[in-house]
């Protein structure tokens, strides 16, 4: 009578049990451990495990009891119960380890078990692993075990896919929030300043560095309009029309790279060079700008820019420089007819000035000569030394002759006082040309030549003024 108390007590109890693992939602490690908790429980057994195979090997996965301390253990298939038993796809039961042949004895020493039952685990029809009760004593269970097992390894069995899933979905989520938590700690130390902003403008993501680029704060600067941030005044009604227009396209998953100027909070300009990706997420366009000032670097480029296009003796632009310009005035003489004027200087007997004084001589008269002309112009006048002791004057908005002249006359004016620390006096040729339409920089330059070698060649004349080139050159 008590063995059938007994017996209906153990039912009452797997079937529970089977209800509990139908409606389990554990990570998968919890599930195995509360099967291996209630078989060691009803079988009175020393322990139980979860073994589930790796390639050639058994994994002891999970156990309860005595057992438990051998989590990890891994055995060979081919030389274990529970590998013959996930091969068989069969109960296997031992009644006594040191004489059955299916045994590993050595194993079963190890963890001190001298009978057991194994139950395959499937997993979509497949053997994937077993569930065994383990005995310290030699026939240590019985028939009633034996069907506790099967019973308790079908539950488990048609539970374990959806905890696998389950456990699978868990390891998902807890990587993805690995893996956000990783980028939020990237973007936070990065060295380029990192801001996002929906599809207004509002900022939603501002990194140290751009606390440190921009001088705002993450707290001052989250919820507010990036525009008013680091867009300086006068463009940022056109940064307003950009985000529009990003929000309005249709291509959602782009990149643009560009250089512009940004302000710091004190609105002083930055040059940034800036990556924005625009994406759609969650429905929503979310642009995100990785911002790298190249302050310093533009500073070296238009320093080192200034180098090429200046003359390292005197301090004024250089052939190339001037070409530059040149082009660029006729380009808006072109459209706008305003008037356009060059003089072109050679300095009169200065090889003879450098053969009587030496080098370091000429060349203080070439600085002199060079800051006495600049000293003639208004800003929008450009002086440049072609080389040797050739210099050019190119003047807008000069279209009469007579004005051009009268700034030739003035340049050899101021050239009549001595040379600062010297007895000796520059004088120069100058020859002019207006441009008209019809010339373009080669032709336009070599008019004020001929003229100032014209110049040269009447030099003994007193003011001598006459047409050289195309009616549109002429020399003093």
């Amino acid at each position: 009578m008590k063995k059938t108390q007994r017996r209906i007590d153990r039912l009452e109890r797997i079937i529970e049990t089977q209800s509990l693992l139908a409606q389990a939602n554990l990570d998968l490690d919890a599930f195995m451990q509360l099967v291996v908790d209630i078989l060691q429980e009803l079988t009175e057994a020393k322990g139980a495990v979860v073994e589930l195979v790796d390639g050639d090997y058994m994994v002891y996965r999970c156990a309860s009891g005595a057992i438990a301390k051998h989590v990890g253990l891994r055995l060979l298939r081919t030389n274990s119960l529970s590998g013959l038993c996930v091969t068989v796809a069969q109960v296997l039961r031992c009644d006594d380890a040191e004489v059955d042949p299916r045994v590993d004895a050595a194993a079963c020493r190890k963890v001190g078990v001298r009978s057991m039952i194994c139950t395959p685990l499937f997993e979509e029809g497949i053997p994937v692993g077993v569930l065994k009760v383990m005995s310290e004593q030699a026939r240590g269970f019985d028939e009633d075990d034996v069907q506790t097992l099967s019973l308790l390894g079908t539950a488990l069995g048609a539970a374990l896919g959806k905890q696998v899933a389950f456990a699978a979905v868990n390891r998902a989520q807890a990587q993805l929030l690995v893996s956000e938590e990783r980028m939020r700690t990237i973007l936070e130390q990065a060295n380029d300043a990192v801001i996002s902003i929906d599809r207004i403008g509002i900022v939603s993501q501002w990194n140290r560095s751009a606390e440190r680029l921009f001088g705002w704060s993450c707290s001052e600067a989250m919820g507010c309009n990036v525009v008013d941030l680091v867009v300086p005044p006068s463009m940022r009604t056109t940064f307003h029309s950009a985000i529009t227009h990003f929000d309005a396209g249709q291509s959602v998953q782009t990149e643009v790279r560009q250089e512009v100027v940004a302000v710091d909070r004190q609105l002083n300009e930055l040059s940034v060079e800036v990556s924005l990706n625009v994406n759609n997420i969650a429905g929503h366009v979310e642009l995100t700008a990785f911002l790298h000032d190249i302050s310093e670097r533009k500073q070296l480029e238009k320093a080192l820019r200034n180098m090429a296009l200046s003359d390292g003796l005197t301090g004024i632009s250089n052939r190339r420089g001037f070409m530059e310009t040149l082009e660029r005035s006729i380009a808006r003489q072109q459209r706008h007819e305003t008037g356009l004027a060059l003089l072109f200087m050679d300095l009169n007997r200065f090889k003879q000035i450098n053969d009587t004084f030496g080098h370091d001589v000429g060349d203080h008269v070439l600085k002199e000569f060079a800051f006495r002309v600049s000293g003639c112009l208004r800003e929008t006048d450009t002086v440049a030394r072609l080389g040797g002791d050739e210099f050019v004057v190119l003047a807008e908005g000069i279209s009469e002759v007579e004005h051009v002249l009268s700034l030739a006359r003035k340049i050899v004016a101021t050239l009549k006082a001595p040379v600062s620390g010297t007895s000796i006096s520059i004088t120069a040729s100058i020859g002019v040309c207006l441009f008209s339409r019809s010339m373009d920089a080669e032709k336009f330059l070599r008019g004020a030549d001929i003229a100032m070698y014209q110049a040269k060649h009447d030099a003994g004349e007193v003011d001598p003024v006459s047409t050289v080139f195309a009616q549109d050159s002429y020399q003093l």
